[in-house]
């Protein structure tokens, strides 16, 4: 009769139940779901960047705050209709003129912010999941 040591036949289980619990732990602390939320966030606060900066250059130019987001697809060659638009529902960026200088912005966030995000310098780093503004303005030279 065979041991179980033989062959290396207890190495080889033993090295399955390693992995695949080493594979149920990692989904376990980085959920799928997770990542892919994390992920979406990171491309909103890239696309709320942008805009931000597009809205800058169009008032250096115009000396105005656009009418609307669609306006600068044709003003900005870096900007275009997915930067300003939600990765996931395609549904563009809430953007609100408050007063000749200032602008409110809205994004809606799959999750809150954490320190893990707040290595990206945007002013829209921090937000809370969900729905979340941002007041910002430009001053006279177009800058934020």
């Amino acid at each position: 009769m065979k041991s179980l040591f033989s062959n290396g036949k207890f190495l080889a289980v033993l090295a399955g139940i390693i992995a695949i619990a080493a594979v149920v732990t990692s989904i376990w602390l980085n959920p799928p779901s997770e990542i892919r939320a994390r992920k979406l966030d990171q491309v909103r606060l890239s696309g709320l960047q942008f805009t931000e900066n597009a809205i800058a250059m169009y008032y250096r130019a115009h000396h105005a705050l656009p009418a609307g987001l669609n306006v600068l697809d044709s003003e900005n060659r870096w900007l275009n209709y997915k930067n300003w638009h939600d990765p996931e529902t395609q549904h563009p960026f809430e953007y609100e003129i408050v007063n000749e200088t200032s602008y409110k912005i809205c994004a809606v966030f799959s999750r809150s912010s954490d320190k893990e995000d707040n290595y990206y310098n945007y002013s829209f780093r921090k937000h809370s999941a969900g729905r979340d503004c941002f007041q910002q303005s430009v001053n006279q030279n177009g800058q934020q």
